[in-house]
């Protein structure tokens, strides 16, 4: 009330007040934190397309203004979010030395149990997953952010690739990779748009994953 009353002191009206209080940041201890939560929850459940700056606001409860103190655009708060998911599924598909165990089948199951993950991670949340890797974010250049990101995925394919294949030259463990990454991604793509067919006589996509990367990791043998 003070406030307000110095703001009419000053011949400001009540409405030219709020307008400047929406200008300036919220005081709440973790406000960027709480604001990328959200937008990470509104993208899981609806998708990125819709997620503004504006909307974020009202998801958080907070000024129009707000979130902008904390993420340039939205393009910088889609970067933001993706790259929670990329923390997330790195999280969640790490595989420590007590998921070392051999298979029924006898294969080691660092790189099997690694992307069993991913494709459990694409499957489990395909509106993020969209995000991190259709979105434009990707298009028509790959934003820096999501390839340091990226790069760190595939250091650890090599790293895995480069112990496991040391019988092939470089230049073959490189066509390697390429070749098991494309069928392991595209499963997870095709998988999240409902575009496998499978006949009748086929598993079903989820008994069908770990057959596809079986098969793709045949190409280390």
């Amino acid at each position: 009330m003070e406030a307000e009353k110095r703001s009419h002191r000053c011949g400001m009206g009540t409405k030219a007040f709020n307008r400047e209080r929406r200008g300036k940041p919220s005081h709440r201890e973790d406000l960027r934190a709480e604001l990328l939560a959200a937008a990470v929850s509104y993208v899981i459940r609806e998708g990125h397309e819709g997620l503004s700056m504006r909307r974020l606001a009202e998801e958080v409860g907070v000024s129009s203004a707000a979130p902008y103190h904390h993420f340039p655009d939205r393009r910088a708060l889609l970067t933001a979010v993706a790259l929670e998911g990329y923390r997330q599924m790195f999280d969640e598909t790490a595989v420590g030395d007590s998921d070392l165990k051999p298979t029924d089948k006898g294969e080691d199951t660092t790189l099997f149990k690694t992307f069993m993950g991913f494709i459990r991670f694409a499957r489990g949340n395909p509106n993020l997953f969209t995000l991190m890797y259709e979105s434009e974010l990707v298009r028509p250049t790959l934003s820096p952010e999501l390839a340091q990101a990226q790069d760190l995925g595939f250091q650890s394919l090599r790293r895995e690739v480069a112990r496991r294949a040391l019988h092939l030259s470089e230049e073959e463990r490189a066509v390697r990779i390429a070749t098991i990454w494309s069928a392991i991604f595209g499963f997870a793509l095709q998988s999240n748009r409902a575009m496998l067919r499978a006949h009748p006589l086929e598993p079903a996509p989820d008994d069908l994953a770990p057959q596809v990367v079986r098969q793709a990791l045949r190409l280390l043998a």
